[in-house]
């Protein structure tokens, strides 16, 4: 039996955008630029009209190129899905989204709608390339934390090529995230009010020192340095926290709210009497030892991804260039 033909996923580094998106050497952001330059307008009132132009081009452009996304090697049968869409489809991606959205809207949360309702609700496809045009415009505005794989499956049956290529688009900026630190610096500071443009300078800061000094040479050693500069951080927290707890007055209940709760058993926000931190419902010697340990926890973490990334350059394998 002759065996058909498989594509082969080359594991090795390489551009993601070079290999998959062969459509034009221009970027993105050029191509919209460019089309925007050849609808050039006079009055601010043509100025949408130019920029859903823009839009429509991108479209065009992304439409009409073949994309061939890479496979790992696998054998499947040759009437099965796999072999149709390709091993590499976000068929699988695009279902889970469809049928998480649905149980939402059938939860009391989304209005406990029926099972036709809430798929009803969940998706709706795209009816032809004009309507694919409308929802891809609507795709590029918006900020890529609020997409959805759902919103690719309504691109998905009119226009296949364009959510290929939108997903590709979507991946190198999260690529981008997180070699620029930004991802790291996220995680490191999850809540909004940490996210001051402060705290996110000075973590960069010091990841960038990092980076100066150690010159990573692909994404691995990136990695190990966010995790460096992650458990540094954490390690200053600590080492913060043991100086407070040791040498400072912690907060305490006031003696009259103590016994006003003895009594009523309620909670009151001006109940706390001024100072530096809030003790763990633990012993004051607990509370610092606690702290001392987390320390050196975090250090014990930085020392272990630096002797990890000297480990990687040092057992890496050695090229030798132009030899005689």
């Amino acid at each position: 039996m002759k065996k058909a033909p498989t594509k082969v996923k080359d594991k090795a580094k390489s551009n993601l955008a070079d290999e998959l998106n062969k459509v034009s050497t221009q970027s993105d952001s050029a191509e919209i630029q460019s089309a925007r330059e050849s609808n050039a307008v006079q009055s601010e009132a043509d100025a949408e009209v130019a920029n859903n132009a823009a839009y429509d081009s991108l479209f065009d452009n992304w439409d009409e190129q073949a994309f061939e996304p890479q496979d790992f090697m696998i054998d499947v049968p040759v009437d099965s899905l796999e072999s149709t869409v390709g091993y590499s489809s976000l068929f699988r991606q695009m279902h889970q989204a469809f049928v998480r959205l649905v149980a939402f809207y059938k939860s009391p949360g989304g209005g406990s709608l029926s099972v036709e309702e809430a798929r009803a609700k969940a998706f709706h496809a795209c009816d032809n390339k004009e309507d694919a045009k409308k929802r891809f415009q609507e795709m590029m505005t918006l900020p890529f934390e609020s997409l959805h794989f759902v919103d690719l499956m309504q691109l998905l049956n009119v226009a296949p090529r364009v959510a290929e290529r939108f997903w590709e688009k979507v991946k190198r900026e999260g690529r981008k995230e997180f070699e620029s630190g930004h991802l790291a610096a996220n995680i490191t500071f999850p809540v909004g009010y940490m996210k001051g443009m402060w705290n996110i300078a000075r973590y960069l800061g010091v990841r960038e020192s990092f980076i100066d000094d150690w010159q990573p040479k692909g994404g691995i050693e990136v990695a190990l340095i966010d995790m460096m500069a992650q458990s540094y951080f954490q390690w200053q927290y600590w080492l913060e926290q043991t100086v407070k707890r040791s040498e400072t007055r912690p907060r305490e209940e006031h003696p009259e709210y103590q016994e006003w709760q003895r009594l009523r058993k309620r909670f009151n926000e001006g109940s706390w009497m001024d100072g530096h931190w809030l003790p763990p419902y633990v012993s004051e010697q607990q509370a610092i030892e606690h702290a001392v340990q987390m320390a050196d926890r975090f250090n014990r973490i930085f020392m272990r991804t630096l002797r990890q990334l000297r480990g990687l350059r040092r057992y890496s394998p050695v090229t030798i260039n132009n030899p005689q």
